[in-house]
């Protein structure tokens, strides 16, 4: 796409999301939560917590073993309860569980959902590699418009693009700051706090587990 193309793409994005027309949105600092999981009873043996290194390695076998799972893929609460399941059963019951999967968007949230149609897989696949390029569709839908805007981004060729001009261009950014002016665009260029892909997942529970298992070694 050309840089007029993405400037008028710009331009549109701007006069789209800007008006008040649309109901407010649900803010996405709060993510949804979603039912506990079902959680595996203690046994009476209680196992010892496997070492950190075992439980780094056993999170990257699991994506390892994911059919049609490709490294950046948006991860869902779905996905990943099966992984504390796994955990529990080699001996850590991860005490964050419910706390981290509520920062996992639901297999049947509108943006997972989009994500998961074929064309909508290979627009992921793209701004995987943004820096922030999840961030912005978040900020994006809650924003007047932004279920549509996403709808087009991701069943236009090059829809990408904008995303990619958004996360790592000069304009990009200071459309970024002209949007977190508009209704519900606040903070548009920060982070969320999702979770959105296997390395951010393994970060949060590498901290989880350091944090429990220092409490647990002053415990003693």
């Amino acid at each position: 796409m050309s840089a007029i193309r993405v400037l008028f793409s710009a331009g549109t994005i701007l006069f789209c999301l800007m008006p008040v027309h649309e109901g407010i949105a649900q803010d996405v600092k709060k993510p949804a939560a979603d039912p506990s999981p079902e959680i595996i009873p203690e046994s009476a043996e209680k196992k010892e917590v496997p070492p950190l290194e075992a439980v780094m390695q056993m999170i990257e076998e699991y994506f390892t073993d994911r059919k049609g799972y490709k490294s950046g893929d948006m991860l869902t609460r779905g996905q990943i309860k099966p992984l504390f399941r796994e955990l529990q059963q080699a001996g850590w019951s991860v005490k964050a569980e419910n706390e981290i999967l509520k920062r996992l968007h639901a297999d049947t949230d509108f943006l997972a959902a989009q994500l998961s149609t074929p064309k909508g897989a290979i627009f992921m696949r793209r701004i995987a590699q943004m820096p922030g390029g999840y961030d912005r569709l978040d900020h994006i839908l809650i924003m007047p418009y932004g279920k549509r805007r996403i709808r087009e981004f991701i069943n236009s060729p090059g829809g990408y693009t904008m995303i990619e001009y958004m996360t790592t261009t000069k304009g990009g950014k200071n459309l970024g700051n002209y949007l977190s002016k508009a209704q519900n665009g606040q903070g548009f260029n920060k982070p969320t706090p999702y979770i959105y892909t296997q390395t951010e997942l393994t970060a949060a529970l590498k901290q989880a587990y350091e944090k429990e298992n220092a409490k647990s070694k002053r415990n003693r």
